[in-house]
């Protein structure tokens, strides 16, 4: 007993014990830093020394972190939703592509600053390093450079590529890839589309994001380990997933789901939207497409038809939209409320909003479970066809794209979700199920984060997997030797099966091999006779 408490006396004085992190957020993405500013302020809080590298400057920067500011460097990332693709490039494969080539992009901006490069040649010691892991790795090597482990931070879910830097399973025949869009419960032509996509990701990944990172990070580091070895040495990625509203799915240990981390409970509402939403006795229906794609880019015919059926509710809908970027020849129902920002979380927890309109983001998602809101989900980009599949699966959604959209799609889909209850009930069960864990995502976070200190890296998450081969993970060299082993056998059998044939044959006294040849031979005459005898009957 004295041993059990004096380990965990010493656990929790290593846990206190402040440590020096950096951390690199290299993408311009303002979703993505919700889920990550929210843990760098929680690390502050726990005493670490943090030296921040962003594009996006804490309001109140505490005197354990320094900040290296990004803002500025590269344009937002927004998309402009009047724009439509047409290619013969499936939409995932174009999605994927263009997310790379931000990513990209991004590293090398970031590897071009006079700050980032005084950081490389300086003399400070880090104890940990955490990078983002998305579309690119250029900034591994950091590991290396401090002689600290590695830490990942994942906005999404587990990404193909990533699976098998990690050593995690893909089970492509229940989870669903990246963008694809599909169910748990695929038929077979979903699974072959499913293991084509995930293979076809992982071909893109090498020739469109590996392959130049890996020239920014020989221009910035030198020639030194390569990335796709360092991506093997994780010591530790928090992937913004959840079993409850994403895939059920295998995971190594070093892989920790962290879905919800974002959710901030001090958020609050102004006053002019707290008494509109106060005094919204019909409810209100909250508008929404994230900070990424703009409402008011959605072409005009498009969007003459969503105000049309908004302007039969009784319902106030609230907008996030600038309306001065609205067509002139726009008509704007006078129950439609516009904001150019609204604290999301905050807005969706009160208790007068009735549905979600969504694009199907992540963290969206994850706060109208968190508020037990149903969605409408129109899904635009990247992971929300994946996320509005597997809310409709759940039955807290209905979902509706861009290009199919008319009249009735939307006042079909409205209608359902304001007077069939089910979808309440279903969304408030997801949300007892989502919210029911042994702690918060943000402290498990850091629980983590900190148990890799503790553990100097903690090498024993590390998936046995890495280090095998193509051939010995998929077991070809078991088969291969199986094969072999069932031939050799079926080979000696027929070898002794012969020889005991003729040696049987050749103790056989001559008298009887001479009566079973006759008896075969009048056998044989009978049965002749007897076909015969069958054919002229018929």
């Amino acid at each position: 007993m004295q041993v059990r408490l004096w380990l965990t006396l010493c656990a929790v004085a290593a846990a206190a014990q402040a440590a020096r992190l950096l951390v690199v957020l290299p993408t311009n993405t303002r979703s993505h830093y919700a889920m990550y500013g929210r843990l760098v302020e929680a690390l502050a809080k726990k005493n670490h020394h943090l030296t921040v590298i962003s594009h996006f400057p804490m309001k109140i920067r505490p005197p354990n972190v320094e900040e290296i500011s990004l803002a500025g460097t590269i344009p937002d990332i927004y998309n402009n939703l009047t724009e439509q693709h047409y290619s013969l490039k499936p939409d995932f494969v174009h999605n994927l592509e263009q997310i790379m080539a931000e990513c990209v992009h991004a590293c090398d901006m970031v590897s071009r600053m006079p700050a980032v490069k005084a950081l490389l040649n300086s003399t400070v010691t880090y104890d940990l390093v955490i990078v983002e892991v998305f579309g690119t790795e250029c900034f591994l090597p950091l590991g290396e450079r401090f002689k600290a482990p590695v830490v990942g931070l994942l906005s999404s879910v587990p990404l193909p590529w990533f699976n098998e830097q990690l050593g995690n399973p893909e089970a492509t025949a229940y989870v669903p890839a990246y963008m694809t869009g599909f169910g748990q419960h695929m038929n077979l032509i979903e699974r072959l589309s499913n293991t084509i996509s995930v293979l076809w990701a992982k071909i893109l990944y090498r020739y469109k994001s590996q392959i130049p990172s890996q020239a920014i990070a020989d221009r910035l580091f030198g020639y030194g380990t390569k990335l796709d070895k360092l991506a093997q040495n994780y010591s530790l990625v928090l992937s913004n997933s959840h079993f409850t509203i994403n895939e059920v799915r295998p995971l190594v240990p070093a892989l920790v789901e962290v879905g919800g981390l974002h959710l901030d409970e001090s958020q609050k509402l102004s006053g002019e939207l707290k008494t509109l939403l106060d005094a919204s006795t019909d409810g209100i229906i909250y508008w929404s497409f994230g900070s990424m794609s703009k409402i008011e880019t959605i072409p005009s015919e498009k969007l003459a038809q969503i105000f049309a059926v908004i302007s039969e509710l009784s319902q106030t809908v609230l907008v996030k939209m600038n309306r001065m970027r609205l067509s002139t020849n726009l008509t704007v129902p006078d129950n439609i409320y516009t904001m150019d920002w609204i604290p999301q979380y905050a807005t969706l927890c009160h208790p007068n909003v009735k549905v979600f309109i969504s694009h199907g983001g992540l963290l969206g998602t994850q706060e109208a479970v968190a508020c037990g809101v149903p969605m409408l989900t129109v899904p635009l980009y990247a992971d929300q066809a994946l996320n509005a599949r597997a809310m409709a699966d759940r039955g807290v959604s209905k979902t509706i794209t861009l290009k199919n959209t008319n009249k009735h799609t939307w006042k079909q889909a409205l209608h359902e979700l304001l007077t069939d209850a089910r979808y309440k009930d279903n969304m408030l069960k997801l949300r007892n199920v989502f919210l029911d864990r042994p702690m918060p995502p943000l402290d498990t976070g850091i629980y983590w984060i900190e148990y890799v200190l503790r553990h100097k890296g903690a090498p024993h998450l590390r998936s046995p997997a890495l280090d095998l081969s193509i051939v010995q993970y998929l077991l070809l060299d078991v088969v291969v030797l199986s094969i072999a082993i069932a031939i050799t056998t079926i080979y000696i059998l027929h070898i002794l099966f012969r020889y005991l044939c003729t040696r049987c044959i050749k103790w056989w006294p001559k008298e009887k091999r001479v009566f079973e040849k006759r008896l075969f031979r009048n056998f044989s005459v009978f049965l002749c006779l007897l076909w015969r005898y069958k054919a002229k009957a018929n």
